[in-house]
């Protein structure tokens, strides 16, 4: 993918929580797919650097999980309405797996690079 010496960093953040080992191996496919995407689309060979971050935040039984990147961003055609990712395979394969974590994804791209976040959020209910 990049196999030119080019310095790509790849940054973690993540809060303590835990989740079950079929949400765990979920949330490694998404990051795994999103890093991917990122090193094969995000920097053009003429790139000389850039940095992908992983982050995952949790509060409760909410969390987030969000893939961002300093690259060039997606082209507008591949980014529709609202900011969803028109589909291809990696997105199909995002998109089923945060439907299995009962998630939103949401896409947001412009030349300063690219986010995707993975959303679940539960509300307690009012009386």
């Amino acid at each position: 993918m990049i196999g030119d010496g080019r310095p790509i960093a790849i940054k973690v953040l993540v809060e303590r929580g835990s989740v079950s080992s079929s949400q765990a191996v979920s949330l490694g496919l998404i990051v795994t797919e999103l890093v991917l995407n990122g090193l094969k689309h995000a920097f053009p060979g003429d790139t000389e650097r850039g940095q992908i971050i992983v982050q995952y935040d949790v509060v409760g039984t909410n969390w987030k999980l969000s893939v961002s990147d300093d690259g060039v961003g997606k082209p507008d055609e591949s980014v529709g309405r609202i900011g969803q990712i028109k589909p291809g395979l990696g997105t199909s394969i995002v998109k089923a797996l945060a439907d299995q974590l009962e998630a939103r994804v949401k896409v947001l791209s412009g030349p300063q690079g690219t986010s995707v976040s993975v959303t679940h959020a539960t509300f307690a209910k009012t009386h």
